[in-house]
């Protein structure tokens, strides 16, 4: 992980190291720092805890910078790993919608081919039923049988219309699992 420290921050960059090891060498050497007295201890309690006082603050600011950084960097692996999720949920997406196009095309294929040959057998079976139909010799029975096969017509007809368009209904519909 890379770090990006601005150019007015007043602490060192260890690079490679890890994060706790980087915080409690910036610790250390802040005390450190303190603790080599540049002048004579303070006798006055007041200007001691003064100093002190700035320690902490320098500590604080020091610690908050550096979650700051960590958060920063934690968002951006977060943010990586997140569009990384998102290309391989999209591509595996398009592979299945194709795979279950094909599927649906080569099916619906299949279905016409049989529905063909059974509206063909059906037509021949009509068309051999309306040569005997000419063979009556009943005006009545002629009728009735011509009735009865105009609504096995419409029936069937009807019958192959609603099986493809529940097919179709089928290959629209949309099945969330969650």
């Amino acid at each position: 992980m890379q770090h990006n420290t601005p150019a007015t921050s007043p602490y060192p960059v260890r690079r490679g190291a890890p994060a706790g090891q980087e915080n409690q060498d910036l610790v250390s050497t802040t005390l450190a720092r303190y603790s080599r007295t540049t002048f004579p201890n303070l006798p006055d309690w007041t200007r001691r805890r003064q100093v002190r006082g700035y320690l902490r603050k320098e500590l604080e600011k020091g610690f908050e910078f550096r979650l700051r950084q960590l958060s920063l960097e934690l968002d951006t692996a977060l943010h990586q790993v997140r569009e990384e999720s998102n290309h391989a949920l999209v591509t595996a997406k398009a592979h299945l919608r194709r795979e279950r196009m094909e599927f649906f095309a080569s099916s619906y294929n299949e279905m016409q081919e049989k529905f063909n040959v059974l509206a063909d057998r059906f037509l021949a079976s009509l068309d051999s039923r309306l040569e005997r139909l000419e063979r009556y010799r009943s005006r009545a029975i002629r009728e009735r049988e011509e009735q009865r096969l105009n609504n096995a017509v419409n029936t069937f007809l009807s019958t192959l219309d609603q099986l493809i368009d529940d097919y179709r209904a089928i290959i629209s519909e949309q099945v969330d699992h969650e």
